[in-house]
């Protein structure tokens, strides 16, 4: 039972993942650019080559997501993230001793293994089994791990491959990882409240301390129509948020911005996806699903107009706090509504099918935004898409909430509504 005088262990549920997000998923997804001169350079690979691998590791964690959801459930949790802590680790390692195409291209396939089964799913699943009350703004602290990672860990990576090697740097990343979070998940984590004689946040005890998960079975989940907006809604906001970060700096060079402002707006930017997290879960929370995903989407639009000025320095800071509130589409949100539309039940085995949605986003946005590019060599019809892509995002994400199943807990309809 939740103990009166004590901190709920919830929120130490809360601490664990957020280093979880900071020390996994930062690493692997935003600190990429650093690495690429230095290893190609090096090793006399071209960047396109290299970079090939970043969509392996999109791809591996696509296939992984399903499976972790449904092992998360079936295996003890501390097992379950210490095999794929681990799994992370060896991939960095395996990074710091690569000579050959091949090897970082082997090594992906670990590195998306670990994304989202040691990252995205027990972050997301972790947080869902342990807050019905405070739920969005506990999931968007524990998500915005990657975004401080991002900004603790670029000028740490930066040093390293400055002072002594991209390898060193890999190494460090990958040893760093182990140390942390195993002895973390060995003595701190727990999957449910259960585990520890509680009940989540929000909810009184009972006499029967064993409770029945609410919500739809996987099974119900995907014969509904909202579950499939919900997946298409989250693939369109992947593009929509990946879009403009990975062709940020050539943009910039094209409108004319200063290489100094470039470096400023990609430090600020991390930043402000912090910020963007923690106000996306606190607005769910407090205005509920409609409202939020509106400003969501809407933020996402208004970046993109600032984007068009970015030359100016005020615009281009504007820019990245509409961006940062705009890039929990493909984060928090998922998260939140699979709990929200869906329910407690099988959350794991559901959220790992929206999982691969969130990394089929990232994989295809490279493909999608260069073909539009290639249309007239600007970004400015690209832009133009985004802002249309802005708006059918929202669409989707509100039909997708109209049209949600019919929750068997009464209660858990009036939250989620």
């Amino acid at each position: 039972m939740n103990k009166k005088g004590k901190i709920f262990y919830g929120w130490w549920i809360v601490t664990a993942t957020f280093l979880i997000m900071t020390l996994i998923y930062a690493p692997i997804s935003n600190l990429v650019s650093l690495f690429i001169l230095p290893v190609t350079k090096e090793l006399g690979f071209s960047p396109s080559q290299f970079m090939v691998y970043y969509t392996i590791m999109a791809l591996s964690a696509m296939a992984v997501g399903p499976i972790a959801g449904r092992l998360i459930k079936k295996m003890d949790i501390r097992a379950y993230l210490t095999l794929f802590i681990m799994i992370s680790a060896i991939a960095f390692v395996g990074f710091s001793f690569s000579t050959k195409l091949i090897h970082f291209y082997l090594f992906a396939v670990l590195m998306g293994a670990g994304l989202s089964g040691g990252a995205m799913i027990p972050a997301s699943v972790l947080i869902t089994n342990w807050f019905n009350e405070k739920r969005g703004i506990c999931l968007g602290i524990a998500l915005s791990g990657s975004g401080f990672g991002g900004v603790i860990f670029s000028p740490v990576a930066n040093w390293l491959i400055t002072a002594y090697g991209w390898r060193t740097a890999y190494l460090v990343l990958g040893i760093l990882i182990a140390v942390v979070l195993i002895p973390l998940t060995v003595f701190v984590i727990r999957l449910t409240p259960a585990d520890k004689g509680l009940t989540p946040l929000g909810e009184a005890m009972s006499v029967n301390s064993t409770k029945e998960l609410t919500g739809t079975t996987l099974g119900q989940a995907l014969k509904s129509v909202s579950f499939w907006f919900l997946c298409i809604a989250i693939l369109i906001g992947g593009i929509v948020v990946n879009a403009m970060l990975i062709n940020l700096a050539p943009y910039l060079a094209e409108i004319g911005t200063s290489a100094k402002t470039a470096a400023l707006l990609l430090s600020v930017g991390s930043a402000m996806v912090i910020i963007g997290k923690l106000l996306a879960g606190r607005l769910f929370d407090k205005l509920g699903l409609i409202t939020t995903l509106l400003i969501i989407s809407g933020s996402s639009l208004i970046s993109f107009l600032f984007l068009m000025k970015a030359n100016v320095f005020l615009p281009a800071v504007i820019y990245t706090l509409f961006s940062g509130i705009g890039s929990t589409a493909v984060t928090v949100v998922p998260a939140y509504l699979t709990g929200a539309l869906f329910g407690e039940k099988e959350y794991g085995a559901k959220y790992g099918i929206v999982a691969i949605f969130i990394s089929l986003g990232a994989a295809i946005t490279p493909i999608v935004s260069g073909a539009i590019y290639n249309i007239n060599h600007s970004y400015g019809m690209l832009l133009n898409a985004l802002i249309i892509l802005s708006v059918v995002e929202f669409v989707l994400f509100f039909i997708a909430s109209k049209t949600k199943p019919k929750s068997s807990n009464p209660e858990l309809s009036e939250k989620a509504a």
